[in-house]
């Protein structure tokens, strides 16, 4: 089982993706936003992530592809700094999870989780002035409900929401900081 990487470039002034084949391996004078090199995460006899080295720049959308159990999951909570690597580097923005104030670098990031589970009592608004509160910058909760075009449902209860719109709300909570980089896993 292996994974493969797609790399698309994003510009948020044009609505549509640059094709990879128009795109440059590693381009100049662009920013690297994650970079991790030799990672390696064994569980018990079973080795998910083998070697893993990659560079991603500021700008782009990369994606994991590959089937069940090829190490996905497990190489984003490991860059996300939610699971230790085994072996290997990952730096985010510049900084290492290891090095200094990692509260710092999670200010920087925004993640969704394969899973999430939210409060189902809670309202859109409650839940996203909860996950705001937890930075020091970011977006308005209206910005981020409009962004996601939740605004219909923003006094609605999350247990009351489809699971399009439960998605969505993940997705709201992962940007309410104004990421510099964002995970998205699945």
């Amino acid at each position: 089982k292996s994974m493969q990487a797609q790399n698309y470039s994003y510009n948020p002034d044009m609505s549509t993706q640059t094709p990879p084949m128009m795109q440059s391996s590693s381009p100049k004078n662009q920013r690297i936003a994650l970079r991790c090199s030799g990672l390696v995460k064994r569980f018990a006899d079973v080795t998910a992530v083998n070697g893993l080295d990659l560079e991603v720049f500021a700008g782009e959308c990369f994606g994991l592809l590959g089937p069940n159990g090829a190490g996905k999951t497990t190489t984003v909570e490991i860059l996300e700094g939610l699971t230790s690597a085994d072996e290997g580097t990952v730096e985010l923005l510049g900084q290492h999870w290891n090095s200094g104030d990692q509260r710092a670098l999670r200010e920087r990031i925004g993640v969704q989780l394969q899973e999430t589970q939210l409060a189902e009592k809670v309202t859109v608004v409650e839940t996203l002035r909860l996950f705001r509160s937890f930075y020091k910058r970011g977006h308005s909760v209206d910005e981020v409900i409009q962004t996601v075009a939740l605004e219909e449902k923003r006094n609605a209860r999350v247990g009351k929401l489809s699971g399009g719109q439960k998605q969505r709300l993940a997705v709201a909570c992962a940007l309410v900081s104004d990421p510099e980089l964002l995970f998205l896993d699945e």
